[in-house]
């Protein structure tokens, strides 16, 4: 990932430099910019996907765990035994486990490094410590996996009562993001009109700030004018720069509700990932077709 990331970012440098050309320099690092947090947006959304998916079949895995222990096995028999069952993700993990008890390692050490391993769930990781000490405190081991894993799925459960309750509040943030367009499309029909029309002849301020740009400001306005004809269709001019910005500003704002909306629903901006991009396609998709319809770019 790192590797593809610091290939897109020295590739766009150095056909900024060969071509000699600023713009394409500036443009480049801008995209590459971009498509390197993306990919690692995409890389922190996995793992956390992953997380998830383990968080969730956890308890069923402590109570197979605690079954197998309780018909005899010791925790680290156990372990091998229950790492034979489809458990998704989490099957990786206890396949890597088992292959280490296979090769001699303690079965604190393969526990410790688990924990160590999906730390990032602070759940997980408590569930992981709190068996490994009783192991070695030689307690009931049996009673403490199932508490532990009763305590999991009450905790999956409170989880998906917050999420039922917290609804209404995530449908509130994508009806911003239309409310947001609809304004767009408003200020495009009614207010752009009347600030651009003739007042004792001259125009009351409305202009193109593209018409007079500086150096560096001239890669901006390229890739204003690039995603307003290429995109949606809009002649080059005042109307596409003002339609770039709207689109922009409406980008910008859909990204971080999404992820505003991760955060409510399931306390975690990563998982609000999936919200960004819906309400990205959706304002992309609804610019494509107000410009056709002649709502936008006029």
């Amino acid at each position: 990932m790192a590797a593809i990331s610091g290939g897109i970012l020295v590739a766009a440098i150095l056909t900024g430099i060969l071509t000699g050309d600023r713009g394409v320099l500036a443009n480049g690092i801008i995209v590459s910019t971009l498509a390197i947090f993306f990919m690692y947006f995409i890389y922190q959304y996995q793992k956390y996907r992953d997380i998830k998916e383990m968080e969730a079949v956890f308890p069923n895995f402590l109570h197979d765990l605690a079954e197998a222990i309780s018909s005899g096995m010791p925790l680290y028999k156990a372990i091998q035994q229950t790492s034979k069952i489809g458990y998704g993700r989490l099957s990786l993990e206890l396949k890597k486990m088992s292959n280490q008890i296979s090769w001699g390692m303690s079965v604190d050490k393969v526990l410790s490094q688990f924990a160590e391993r999906i730390k990032s769930s602070k759940r997980l990781y408590m569930a992981v410590n709190i068996i490994r000490e009783a192991h070695l405190s030689g307690g009931d081991i049996v009673s403490v996996i199932d508490s532990v894993a009763d305590s999991l799925i009450s905790l999956q459960d409170a989880e998906k009562e917050k999420r039922s309750i917290l609804h209404q509040h995530m449908l509130i943030i994508y009806a911003i993001t239309i409310i947001f367009i609809v304004i767009i499309v408003l200020i495009n029909r009614l207010l752009m009109p009347i600030f651009s029309s003739p007042a004792f002849g001259q125009q009351i301020g409305l202009t193109n700030p593209c018409d007079t740009c500086t150096a560096g400001a001239c890669s901006i306005c390229a890739l204003f004018e690039l995603t307003s004809t290429s995109l949606f269709g809009v002649k080059p001019g005042i109307a596409s720069y003002y339609t770039s910005l709207f689109f922009y500003m409406a980008f910008v704002q859909a990204f971080f509700a999404g992820l505003v909306a991760g955060q409510i629903s399931e306390n975690s901006v990563m998982g609000g990932l999936k919200h960004s991009l819906i309400l990205s396609v959706i304002v992309l998709v609804s610019f494509m077709f107000l410009s056709r319809l002649g709502l936008l770019g006029v």
